[in-house]
């Protein structure tokens, strides 16, 4: 295969009207993280970004244009690698098509040693016009030219192939939410261990707002998001003046500034989701106030499967600033530190995960298995930290599938950080005394200011990343209510 030229591009999100935005995932992510430089195909073909896409559709598309001299007499594909996925639980694959190709089609889906399925397709009739795609996993066939029996579980490329038609020099192929449809019933040999939203039969919870403690005064007035405001979730440097690993410039950071997330009043409530649900898309929800020592209170109610949390002394877009954990998912970290655009700074004093019931619905919080292939707690992201709970007193606090209290102190110029949870005093980072790769403490202090605002943040998830689905469940949401600030200077 030789690789397109290409326009660094961002694409995809899901169309939540297609399929339930509980049972979406998206195959192909290209959102803030990727481009479409990772794209490959059979002949020379340039691969750009495209507004050309289909109605109620993503803001762009992925075009791939075969080169007018290629070469592609008899067959022409253009696809892209993913990070291992599990689609043995999907029941469908859809896609949405438009191409000036008139000719049956291969979507191809790839695993390791040269082992493929493929679907049929035809676009005899519809050239020109898009059209979506179902293709039902149970359907897919092998083909006579794969070495070997397709392992499910471990797909690491998808492809589209035209075929039986050409020539197909100088055609075009434009390519749209390619995502998962569907899940098929728990194995025999396990459960499928799912996420999303956490009812409790007969737990009562009162809306009724409470008062602020002594000293404190309301940063949320429980009906508006006054004083807050939505901005995206855009890639920031990993430390001051270091270079981009993903800088979204042009028409990908138009497109990607369009989606400041889903952020709605519930029942006194502030409500984060991705948006569309199931798309990946992440944003941040920003004070408009800026502070520099303070206190920090609110009440939260996380979904199970979301890495979320909140940043303190922020830049007006909602990062960089150090993000306090409240990363409910597996192998998660629940009151500890991340320093987004701050070196990457880690802190953890626990890590966490789920217990499942039979049928794999989670139904309670437990310390996450060290011996994990997963494992993000280490001596590491321990030992940066100046004080850490024990995570079994953690578990005697926290209130599954309720709500719970965390609280932040942070003080000084270069700060020190301390977290409570339901009144257990969880970590401590104290900025002034870390070591840790390309962290520099007065730069860093200079980029963040001695006052910066106050960040709730919904994790974006590329879909190809290790964590995929677990990093935010299609549809989970995280909930802030009775947020209270004290300011000591």
């Amino acid at each position: 295969m030789k690789t397109s030229t290409v326009i660094v591009a961002t694409f995809l999100a899901l169309n939540s009207t297609v399929v339930p935005a509980a049972q979406q995932g998206v195959i192909a992510d290209f959102e803030g993280n990727l481009a479409v430089a990772q794209n490959f195909s059979s002949h020379k073909a340039t691969t750009t970004l495209v507004d050309d896409t289909p109605g109620g559709g993503s803001e762009a598309a992925s075009k791939t244009v075969v080169e007018a001299k290629a070469g592609a007499r008899n067959y022409f594909g253009t696809g892209y690698p993913t990070k291992p996925m599990d689609l043995s639980v999907a029941e469908a694959i859809t896609f949405w098509l438009k191409t000036d190709i008139e000719s049956d089609f291969n979507l191809q889906i790839h695993s390791a040693g040269g082992n493929a399925m493929v679907f049929r397709i035809s676009t005899i009739g519809s050239a020109g016009q898009w059209k979506q795609f179902t293709a039902p996993i149970r359907k897919f066939v092998k083909p006579q030219w794969s070495k070997g029996t397709t392992d499910l579980n471990k797909i690491n490329r998808w492809q589209l192939t035209a075929f039986g038609n050409g020539p197909y020099d100088g055609k075009y192929v434009i390519i749209d939410e390619l995502v998962i449809a569907g899940s098929v019933p728990a194995k025999k040999e396990g459960v499928v261990q799912r996420g999303g939203p956490i009812h409790l039969k007969g737990v009562q919870e009162s809306s009724t707002p409470k008062t602020p403690p002594n000293g404190f005064r309301r940063l949320f007035d429980g009906k508006t998001l006054n004083g807050w405001n939505a901005q995206a979730r855009i890639p920031v440097r990993n430390y001051p003046g270091a270079e981009f690993r993903w800088e979204l410039k042009g028409k990908a950071l138009e497109i990607a500034k369009k989606n400041t997330g889903r952020w709605t009043i519930e029942d006194g409530a502030i409500v984060g989701g991705q948006e569309p649900p199931g798309s990946g898309k992440g944003a941040y929800l920003v004070s408009e106030e800026k502070f520099g020592d303070f206190e920090l209170m609110m009440d939260m109610k996380p979904d199970w499967k979301t890495d979320s949390g909140f940043l303190i002394r922020t830049l007006p877009g909602g990062s960089p600033g150090m993000q306090i954990l409240v990363d409910h998912r597996p192998q998660g970290g629940i009151g500890g530190f991340y320093g987004n655009g701050i070196a990457g700074i880690h802190g953890m004093p626990f890590a966490v995960d789920a217990r499942y019931d039979k049928k794999g619905n989670p139904i309670g919080i437990i310390a996450a298995d060290p011996k994990s292939a997963r494992v993000e707690l280490s001596k590491k992201t321990y030992d940066v930290l100046t004080y850490a709970a024990n995570v079994e007193d953690f578990l005697k606090v926290w209130k599954w599938g309720q709500w719970n209290t965390i609280k932040v102190r942070c003080e000084g110029r270069i700060p020190k950080i301390t977290t409570w949870v339901n009144g257990l005093k969880i970590a401590v980072l104290d900025m002034n005394a870390i070591e840790w790769e390309n962290y520099d403490k007065e730069a860093c202090a200079r980029m963040m200011g001695r006052k910066g605002h106050i960040s709730l943040e919904v994790h974006d998830n590329n879909f190809n990343h290790w964590l995929g689905n677990d990093r935010w469940w299609p549809g989970a949401v995280v909930r802030w209510k009775n947020i209270f600030i004290r300011e000591l200077d």
